[in-house]
């Protein structure tokens, strides 16, 4: 899941279900948030979600154990080497790459569902 901060960047992280998303907070904690809570103190409006060609949402179950696992754990976050891009990406591959962008993320999302990855706007009730 992505969401827009001030029109410049983006903030990702892995839904898990139940209106739950993990994220890699920017002071290095992993934690479970609502869908609110992944919105504050942010600028965005839209909760996007990768999706294949046809529109279905991009997702395996091990994603969400991999994203599970690292609840309550602590990562030394870089907003260039080690952020939430990279933290998504790893929960998704299961292998933690230098990812240090949107564009970056995007990309190795595509490589490893082998497919062009769109981003869908999710109607969110906040």
């Amino acid at each position: 899941m992505i969401c827009e901060i001030f029109h410049l960047f983006e903030h990702s992280g892995i839904y898990i279900g139940e209106g739950q998303i993990v994220e890699l907070q920017g002071t290095g904690l992993v934690r479970s948030v609502s869908i609110t809570r992944f919105f504050d103190n942010r600028s965005g409006n839209h909760l996007l979600a990768a999706c294949n060609k046809a529109g279905e949402v991009l997702i395996s179950p091990e994603c969400a154990q991999r994203a599970v696992s690292q609840i309550f754990t602590y990562q030394r976050y870089d907003l260039l080497t080690n952020n939430c891009h990279r933290f998504t990406q790893a929960c998704v591959s299961g292998r933690s790459l230098p990812i240090t962008s949107f564009f970056d993320l995007n990309t190795e999302l595509s490589h490893f569902w082998r497919t062009e990855v769109s981003w869908l706007q999710v109607d969110i009730h906040r």
